[in-house]
């Protein structure tokens, strides 16, 4: 953007439903800072909102010009990545190769395509798919755009992820629908060959397994926790949120307030028990940045996507020029919207960005395009974001590194012994140091510190970093070293009530808690608790010395 500008075309006139968007997303922009600005106050990562930066950039690149006349090269190049994803994901599902060193309940989490998780991946290929799909549709390329379709589609049946497919559906039905005369027939032959993909998958059947048991939860990965907890915070701070990436911060908090207000025990079965966010990106930016932010931006996005349909609309099915057509655009775009109920793209960089420069380019499209920035103190400003941004990923990329490496050597320090094990803890205590001088507001790094001190026998050391692991972010983990911590020193009241409270917001911790911590009287603790919950008794509380930190 900052090198652009000259000889582009002038800046289109707005029309009254573009300059709503653009009013709109203004608002939820300074919306967002203010609540990014609360949110310092209340010990919040200011690198949480990094992303934001590239988004913006995204949006706005889309939105000019020279956006628009590199979309077809940008959109082709996405669908080839989103083809290599999806036969990389096929592979390391189907054929065990290229398959990451880790133990997975079943094959589907092996298909991680070097992303994260099946999910990741799922929501990653939604757009390339759609991209692909609308390209045959248009009769473009058939044979590259159909082995494109046909290695996303293999990359999404691969995955298995049910909101991901649910998405995938929605903007395939919208393609079809918008010619429904030519392409009736072929979308239903194509849903019904996507249809034996995923039975021959597995995921049919495994989704109907569960829907027979009534095992609806299991289905959804308990979406109805991080809804609850979402809603609590909602009400806990319904103006400007608990600040950008605060909802994990605040998920234990919200967590009990719903237990208490529903009567029951929300416990997740999945390998962690916490939630970094609602799995329905609508109310994660209601909670984070607060009720007014998520409704200006659900109306910039809403505005947006009547644009798009209105553009469909006079376009028709004709020739676009150098342009990327509407109805291109316009399943993609609503497809992440659909996915946004039940996921979270927000936070999946493969998606939130090219899903930002569909939207530039569906601003631009719908008569708000932007015009380069061609005085030298927005220039200035640009340059400044870009090395803001530069800055911002390499303390995140320093302060993970080290990160990693402490806790990969505190992971190797019990199968060690003697001088080897003393320089493990040596180095994974200065790693530990330099992620936390990097990332002072990262409860993980704190974490590391701790047990890394604990290691050294620093109890008092340990204590106190682990102490303020917990007040940045409360886990069931943090709970549990602390009463290791607390039995150490002879506080077996502290420890007690730690154990109690993270074998409650995470039952496979039960087995970690030491002998001396009676296990089996801390687990009926925990059943006493749970059974009087329904009745309005409460979850078990911190311990009084952790409450005040």
């Amino acid at each position: 953007l900052a090198l652009g500008g000259r000889g582009m075309e002038p800046e289109a006139a707005w029309n009254g439903s573009v300059r709503w968007a653009g009013t709109a997303l203004a608002a939820f922009i300074a919306l967002f800072l203010v609540s990014l600005a609360s949110g310092l106050f209340r010990d919040r990562d200011p690198l949480d909102a990094l992303p934001l930066i590239p988004a913006l950039a995204l949006l706005a690149w889309g939105a000019t010009g020279l956006g628009e006349a590199t979309a077809r090269r940008a959109l082709s190049l996405l669908v080839a990545c989103g083809a290599a994803t999806g036969l990389l994901a096929t592979l390391q599902r189907f054929a065990g190769l290229f398959r990451l060193p880790v133990e997975a309940p079943e094959a589907r989490f092996h298909a991680t395509a070097w992303i994260g998780n099946p999910g990741d991946v799922g929501a990653a290929l939604v757009i390339p798919a759609l991209l692909a799909a609308s390209s045959l549709a248009r009769g473009r390329r058939r044979l590259a755009s159909g082995t494109a379709l046909a290695a996303c589609a293999f990359g999404l049946a691969s995955a298995g992820t049910l909101a991901p497919l649910v998405a995938f559906a929605s903007g395939a039905a919208l393609l079809v629908a918008l010619d429904l005369r030519r392409r009736l027939l072929p979308g239903l032959l194509a849903g019904a060959a996507a249809l034996a993909l995923l039975v021959g998958t597995g995921v049919a059947s495994r989704a109907m397994e569960k829907l027979a048991s009534g095992n609806v939860a299991e289905l959804t990965t308990q979406r109805d926790i991080g809804v609850l907890a979402a809603v609590e915070t909602i009400r806990a701070h319904p103006l400007l949120g608990t600040g950008p990436g605060g909802f994990a911060s605040d998920f234990v908090r919200a967590r009990l307030a719903a237990e208490e207000r529903v009567g029951r025990r929300l416990i997740h079965r999945s390998a962690s028990s916490h939630f970094d966010n609602a799995h329905c990106d609508p109310l994660t930016v209601a909670a984070e940045a607060g009720v007014p932010a998520a409704l200006a931006l659900a109306a910039a996005l809403g505005t947006l996507l009547t644009g798009l349909f209105g553009a469909t609309r006079r376009e028709g099915h004709g020739p676009s020029g150098n342009r990327v057509p509407a109805e291109t655009l316009l399943p993609p775009f609503a497809a992440i919207l659909v996915l946004s109920l039940a996921n979270f793209p927000i936070q999946i960089v493969p998606v939130s960005g090219p899903f930002a420069f569909l939207a530039g380019l569906a601003l631009a499209r719908a008569g708000g395009r932007l015009a380069p920035p061609v005085r030298p103190a927005a220039k200035a400003g640009l340059v400044f974001a870009a090395l803001l941004l530069a800055a911002g990923a390499t303390l995140r990329l320093a302060g993970g590194l080290s990160l990693a490496r402490a806790e990969s050597a505190l992971k190797l320090s019990p199968f060690a012994a003697g001088a080897e094990r003393r320089a493990l803890v040596d180095s994974a205590l200065a790693d530990a140091r330099r992620a936390v001088a990097l990332r002072p507001r990262l409860a993980t790094a704190h974490l590391a510190l701790g047990s890394a001190r604990a290691a050294l026998a620093d109890l008092d050391g340990a204590v106190a970093a682990m102490g303020r692991s917990l007040a940045l972010e409360e886990r069931a983990e943090t709970l549990l070293n602390l009463g290791r911590l607390a039995l150490a020193k002879g506080d077996r009241a502290t420890a007690r009530a730690c154990f109690v409270r993270a074998v409650w917001l995470f039952p496979r911790l039960a087995a970690a808690v030491p002998p001396a911590g009676e296990p089996d009287a801390v687990v009926a603790e925990t059943a006493r608790l749970e059974a009087a919950l329904p009745s309005g008794g409460p979850p078990p509380p911190l311990p009084g010395s952790l409450r005040s930190r």
